[in-house]
């Protein structure tokens, strides 16, 4: 194995059929790099500090750290970077002390509003809208109650709410979250502009999307299938894009990485 490797960092679940949603997302990368998925919980011998060990046991030097998460204002992303070793009290940092383990880890963004998504939230939208110029398009996310964590969200879900009305030109567009729950106020609020088409941003489908949004805007009429990120095959795009940027931007960073003789983990956005 070369000194450089990727590190997938998935939620994890104890259901086989959803593990494999996140393998077929990287095996279908175009990557000339080793990848491993590591799961925050519910994957036994597959948790973050494990598979990080297995690569640098293999020779790897420099980690690619890829999570697949929403936003990062999720609240599991700090949790991550905490088994990484990383220091969350400077997360926008250009590179920042790497605490534990033998390799050198590259943190790229989480999924937030890149241009791949936004083509795979556009793709989903699209097996929906018939008129969009009657019809009013609501985004749902799972939200952060957290001060600093929400704003990351409202901030990601402006952008992309923003970009996709720009696109489909609907009659009403916005976004709810389920913490804090805005959900039904949104969607009554847009409903009452045009049809409500509802589109949630999660990474795979599950209890939010199956259960939890139907039933908070039970009596409502709307349009809504429940799709998520997975199983689209522009997931695999966006790892690519993702370690590919942080591949060539690390590139330009060494002289910064190694002052003073300490070895720094960097962190790049997109």
């Amino acid at each position: 194995m070369g000194e450089t490797a990727v590190l997938l960092l998935a939620h994890g679940s104890p259901d086989p059929d959803w593990l494999e949603l996140v393998e077929s997302a990287v095996r279908q990368c175009r990557l000339d790099l080793p990848v491993r998925v590591a799961f925050l919980g519910g994957v036994e011998g597959r948790s973050i500090p494990e598979e990080r060990e297995r690569l640098e046991r293999t020779g790897a030097k420099r980690i690619i750290a890829v999570p697949l998460f929403v936003t990062a204002g999720s609240s599991h992303v700090n949790e991550i970077r905490e088994l990484l070793g990383m220091d969350n009290e400077h997360p926008e940092a250009a590179s920042i002390p790497c605490r534990q383990g033998r390799s050198r880890i590259v943190w790229c963004s989480p999924l937030e509003d890149h241009p791949v998504v936004e083509k795979i939230v556009a793709s989903r939208i699209q097996t929906l809208a018939r008129n969009p110029r009657a019809e009013s398009l609501l985004l749902v996310g799972h939200g952060n109650e957290s001060a600093v964590g929400g704003a990351k969200w409202d901030r990601m879900l402006q952008r992309l709410t923003l970009r996709l009305q720009n696109r489909f030109l609907f009659a009403g567009a916005g976004y709810g979250t389920l913490r804090p729950d805005t959900l039904r106020e949104q969607a009554r609020l847009l409903a009452d502009k045009g049809e409500l088409i509802v589109v949630p941003l999660f990474v795979s489908q599950g209890y939010f999307t199956r259960k939890a949004i139907p039933q908070k805007l039970d009596g409502l009429c709307y349009r809504y299938d429940g799709s998520a990120y997975l199983p689209h095959p522009l997931v695999a795009e966006w790892i690519s894009q993702s370690v590919r940027a942080a591949v060539g931007n690390d590139f330009f960073t060494q002289r910064g990485v190694y002052e003073n003789g300490r070895e720094k983990t960097v962190e790049m956005g997109r």
